[in-house]
This record gives C-alpha cells, structure tokens and sequence, in this order.
C-alpha cells in the first residue's frame, strides 16, 4: 500500500534521510491517510537528536519555529507556510503523575518508539517511499473498526490517564467499536483521572461532541464510569477538583413514557447525539437537553402512570449554565446552550403550523435582551433546529415526523431573520431621519418607536414604510410642542 504526502513533508524527509537519519511519518497523519482523509498535519519520528534535526534543517533552508519541545526530542520546523513537528525516537516511563511522563529518553529504533503510543491505529509509520511499517497490526483493527490499545490496556490507561478520554474522543470520531478489553481498563483507572487537569479533559469533550458518533463516545464515557470522576484545576496556589459529568451520568435508567420514548432518558440522549449537526453549540445543547428531567420537582406521574417532566427544559437550562460554567466553558457558549436547552420544548408540533403562535414567540426572544442582532438570533433558531431535529429522531416519531420538524425549523429561521432585534437592523439609518428633520435628541425616542413597530407587524421593515411612520411620529411630535 502506496500513501502519498504533500511536497513540504517530503522536502524534510528527504533533507533527513540524505544526512544518513530515518525519516517516517507516524501517527494520526497515517491513519487518516488510510481512511482516505487528509491530515490536518503530519508528525515526523527519526533517529537524529534535536541538534542533529536542528542542523539539517538550517542546512536545507528551513525554520525552526521554537525549540521548547526539544526536552521532549521534538523540534518543529516551518517550511514555506507550512509546519511540521519532528521527533526523535523516543520512550517514556510514567510515575505519580496522570498524564506527564516521568522519564523520558532517546531510543535507537523504530518499533519501540511505536510501542509507546495509545492506540494500534495511530502505532503505524510510513517511509518516504510510501510503504507501511504496522507493528501492532493497526491495519488490521482499522479495517475491522477497532479501537484496541498497543500493549496492555490497563498499563496504557494507567500510564496516563488522559488516554481514557482520548478513547471516547477516537470512537467519537470514528465510529469504531472499542476492544473488549478497553472498558474494563478504563473502570481500573477511574482514580487517575483525579489527577488530569481541566483544560485537557475540556479539550477532549469538545472534540468528542463534535464527532459524528458523538452518542457512541459518550456512552462509553458514562457506563465506564469516566463522566462521574473529578479533574482538577490550579487555583491559588492549590489543587481543586471539577466534576466532570456527573449529572449526565445519572440519566441512565430513568424510565420515560413509552408513548414517546422507546428509551431510558440517557439512551434517548445518546442516540440524539449521534444525529447532531457537529458544532460545538448543538453537541453540548443535546447532551444536557434533557438533564434536568427524574430530578425532584420535576419527575411526576400522568393520569395514566407514566412519568412525565414537565418543566425540565427550565431546570435544565439552569443546571446547564451550572455545568458549563463548572467546566470554565467561553460565556458565550454557556449562554448559547443555556438558550438551546430552556427552548428546545418550543419546537412542539403543536405550534409547528401556527404562525401566529411562532411569531409572538419569535418576537418576545427578539425582545428579550439575549440576542445583540437579528443574525445572532437567526444563527441560534439554526442551531435550535439542528437540536430539536436530533431529539425528535430519538424518539418514537416517524421519519415523517423528522421531515416536518426540519420544514418548521427552515420557515422558522426564514421568519427570525424578518424579526429586527436592535434598531441597527432597520433598514433606514439615523442619518436618513435626520434628512428630513430628526433632531439627535428626537432619535434616542424615534429608532425605538419604530423598532417596535416592526416587531409587532404594524409597520414593514422597508425604507419606505419605515420614512412614512417616522414622518408620522415627527409631525405628531410637532403637534404636542405647539399644543403646548
């Protein structure tokens, strides 16, 4: 099997191997070439040490970018605008630390620098000629959709515990189905991830919801038992430990009304992720739409001794912000999926063919002070959209029914984008009114005025209909002076 790199990776391979040095690509490169992606970047192992890298580079006419990760035999070089991370053959011992190794070395060949590393699928290596080198038949696991450690699971996962999570990201993202042996691994290390900081097992969980099988990586992460351990953040000179998702890990088992939900309420979630639309909004928005419900307050019996949970989009909302927050997650994102949780019961069949009912809801977000612009709004009805499809489709409705909700999300977001949210979003600007005789002062009063009127439907948003009513509220305006 031939695999072919772009031009600057070869340009350094070459430069290395005409030195006498070995020269592979590793890694994640290999094995999105084997899936028939294209890497988002290439990592290079040799025998050279740092200095050797360092020198055969300045000889061949390449940059170094920066020589910080020369104590871990890493040298990243930058070719026309392109960088590439070089390394030396290298291994590691770990020690008290969960993800830090403890000792790190040079070795001489190839195969233990492969043996190293988490995962079969990313311990191949490729030479300059294009030829696989597949020590721990990760060829074979990437054919049969497998995720299955190099060596010892228990060992890989003790080693460093950051691993466990990279396992649900790769699943995530992959689709593939993890060895019999992960699972029970991960379960024997659940203490080391106390050790892990925040922002790591941040990135990882990002990563991992915006995955195409989203639902899969995170299942393996809640019945592992992953999603109900503590990280841990620096602050103030000391150590303090972050929950990482214990309230999704309660979902399992919290039966539903059949009539609606063939699922648990923690299977409904993940099999709703799985239908996501990859952004990081509406992965986080799915995961905790329905975190609130079982909760006391919530949980209740219908007339027909079903469960039901009402108000658990509110509840939920609130323990959304909660865990985004906990999680150090941008403001604005918090806000966004606290938004998308609080709405998503909204998006009901029963106003789904009532304009009117959609309109006064549209109008009251408008007004609510939660979106800055008419595009922002629109942009949040999209994502909506996007969380309310996947939601809908784990569930018992037909595919119909999925249809029906994607038709009403698109003439929903159609209907935001008519919606004015700020008085920027007029189509007639301050300086048009000013024209025809609109003081500063009469514009503070006049912008709002007729942004009100748009919204409630009286006056289009048209530079046309807009000069009518504001030459309407001027003359009215010098009426009341002269009156007076």
């Amino acid at each position: 099997m031939e695999l072919v790199f772009p031009g600057y990776v070869k340009t350094v391979m070459s430069l290395l191997e005409a030195r006498g040095f070995d020269a592979y690509v590793v890694g994640g490169a290999v094995r999105d070439l084997l899936l028939g992606r294209t890497p988002d970047d290439y990592d290079i192992v040799t025998n050279a040490r740092p200095d050797e890298i360092r020198i055969v580079a300045e000889e061949g006419g390449l940059g170094v970018i920066d020589e910080l990760g020369q104590n871990f035999g890493v040298v990243n070089l930058l070719i026309g605008r392109y960088a590439v991370e070089v390394a030396s053959y290298r291994n590691e011992t770990y020690g008290s630390d969960s993800h830090r190794p403890a000792e790190v070395w040079y070795c001489e060949t190839l195969q233990e620098d492969l043996g190293r590393r988490d995962f079969t699928i990313n311990a191949m290596a490729v030479d300059s000629h294009g030829r696989l080198i597949d020590c721990f038949d990760g060829l074979d696991d990437l054919r049969g959709k497998v995720l299955r450690t190099v060596g010892n699971a228990p060992k890989r996962f003790q080693e460093d515990a950051l691993r466990m999570f990279r396992a649900c990201r790769f699943i995530a993202q992959l689709g593939f189905n993890a060895d019999k042996a992960i699972l029970p691994a991960i379960q024997a290390n659940l203490e080391r991830v106390s050790g892990l900081s925040l922002e790591r097992v941040r990135t990882e969980l990002n990563k991992l919801l915006c995955g195409p099988y989203a639902g899969r990586g995170m299942d393996l992460m809640v019945q592992s038992g992953l999603a109900a351990t503590c990280c841990r953040i620096r602050a103030h000179g000391t150590y303090e430990a972050v929950p990482i998702l214990p309230e999704v890990a309660e979902l399992c088992h919290i039966p539903q009304n059949p009539s609606y939900h063939p699922y648990d309420v923690w299977t409904h979630t993940a099999r709703a992720l799985d239908k996501g639309d990859r952004s990081l909004e509406v992965g986080w928005a799915i995961l905790l739409h329905d975190v609130g419900k079982g909760r006391p307050g919530v949980r209740n019996v219908n007339q027909e001794g079903m469960p039901t949970d009402y108000g658990h989009e509110k509840l939920g909302a609130r323990m959304a912000e909660a865990i985004l927050t906990r999680l150090r997650m941008p403001e604005e994102l918090v806000r966004r999926v606290a938004w998308l949780v609080r709405s998503h019961m909204h998006f009901g069949f029963v106003s789904a063919m009532d304009d009117d009912v959609t309109w006064r809801w549209i109008r009251k977000e408008a007004r609510s002070g939660t979106f800055r612009i008419n595009k922002e709004m629109a942009d949040a009805f999209k994502q909506l959209t996007a969380v309310c499809v996947a939601d809908i489709a784990a569930t018992t409705a037909t595919r119909t029914d999925v249809i029906h909700a994607q038709m009403y999300g698109r003439r929903l977001v159609r209907m935001a984008y008519t919606m004015p949210v700020h008085t920027s979003d007029l189509n007639l600007n301050g300086s048009e009114l000013m024209e025809i005789g609109a003081t500063r002062r009469q514009l503070r009063t006049l912008m709002p005025y007729l942004l009100t009127r748009v919204q409630d439907g009286t006056v289009e948003n048209s530079p046309e209909s807009l000069l009518m009513a504001s030459k309407g509220w001027l003359r009215r305006q010098e009426e009341k002076e002269i009156q007076k």
